[in-house]
């Protein structure tokens, strides 16, 4: 069974429109999740989080299944590949320009994305060098990469609750 390029073309028109929808969710998701991480409300945090990771999984899905389109008809993986397949399903350049207006979003999203994490990386350097303070020490973080209590911290209590 061979593929015509209308079916293909087709495919990827759904693809690219659930794409769209996605990354715009995404995008909002991320602008919200600006305010949220700078405040200290950690169940907004997580629901928040939670909301990124269902847009993030669900792109994943599309971009696996365009990947798979691309492989099948061997036009290979990547941007070479999703070119190849573009000039080969879509004369009119259609969806070449619904995939360059999603790119758009994409690159949106990655850079609130990195201004998001670098708002989280200063919050946890800030209640690590708070803690350390209480602790007794300004040299080591209070726990490990794999989250368990750093063993080189000495422990002192500074007060009872």
């Amino acid at each position: 069974m061979s593929i015509r390029p209308e079916d293909l073309r087709q495919l990827l028109g759904r693809v690219l429109a659930e794409e769209t929808g996605l990354l715009s969710n995404l995008e909002q998701v991320l602008a919200r999740e600006a305010d949220v991480v700078r405040g200290d409300d950690a169940g907004a945090i997580e629901n928040i989080g939670a909301a990124r990771h269902h847009c993030i999984d669900s792109l994943m899905r599309l971009d696996a299944e365009r990947t798979s389109a691309c492989r099948m008809l061997s036009f290979g993986v990547g941007p070479d590949g999703i070119d190849r397949l573009l000039a080969w399903c879509d004369p009119d350049r259609t969806l070449r320009g619904r995939w360059e207006s999603n790119l758009q979003i994409a690159r949106r999203c990655k850079e609130l994305n990195e201004r998001n994490g670098a708002v989280v990386t200063l919050k946890l350097g800030q209640v690590r060098q708070r803690l350390a303070t209480m602790r007794g020490s300004t040299a080591a973080p209070v726990y490990g990469r794999q989250g368990l209590p750093y063993e080189g911290v000495a422990r002192r209590e500074l007060a009872q609750a």
